[in-house]
């Protein structure tokens, strides 16, 4: 009784809801992360990468591809809400809160002289900014993000702003 109760309910709540229209996007993207390695300062490396992803007028995902020349690359999903749009609707700027998930692997030569067992590693973490629409079809992402990394002894945590411009199509 119970599973078809909750049959009836789904079914009725998804036949009310609307489709929403989700927009495309390829980007390019530049980063500064700070990293605190084990037995050294912390430094700080730039790095770039490429984006694709889907957005609606509340929600935002992301796969974004970036490399660290001579330390590491990066493979990441990022899911952001688009907040207070609700208040405004939809203004030129508009802030997000996301989280984050994804992968890197540190070039060896980079550790050269660090005590390492592994190379790879995973992390997750929270990003917060700003989208600012330049154009009909171009935004500028402006945002911070603070990773947790798991899997590797001599790397703790990555955190750091972000520039990206994205292209809707």
């Amino acid at each position: 009784m119970i599973r078809l109760l909750f049959s009836f309910i789904l079914f009725f709540s998804l036949s009310e809801a609307k489709p929403l229209k989700n927009y495309a996007f390829a980007g390019l993207l530049a980063s500064t992360q700070t990293i605190n390695i084990d037995d050294e300062a912390t430094t700080h490396k730039t790095g770039v990468g490429i984006r694709y992803g889907q957005q609606s007028l509340e929600w935002r995902t992301m796969f974004s591809l970036e490399y660290y020349p001579n330390n590491y690359a990066s493979y990441s999903v990022e899911i952001d809400k688009i907040l207070l749009d609700e208040m405004f609707g939809t203004p030129k700027l508009r802030p997000y809160l996301g989280g984050t998930v994804g992968y890197l692997k540190y070039d060896k030569d980079a550790l050269e002289g660090i005590p390492h067992d592994e190379t790879v590693g995973i992390y997750y973490g929270g990003n917060f900014g700003f989208i600012l629409y330049a154009a009909d079809n171009i935004d500028v992402d402006l945002g911070y993000h603070y990773y947790k990394v798991g899997n590797l002894d001599f790397l703790d945590h990555l955190h750091g702003p972000t520039l990206a411009i994205h292209y809707f199509f």
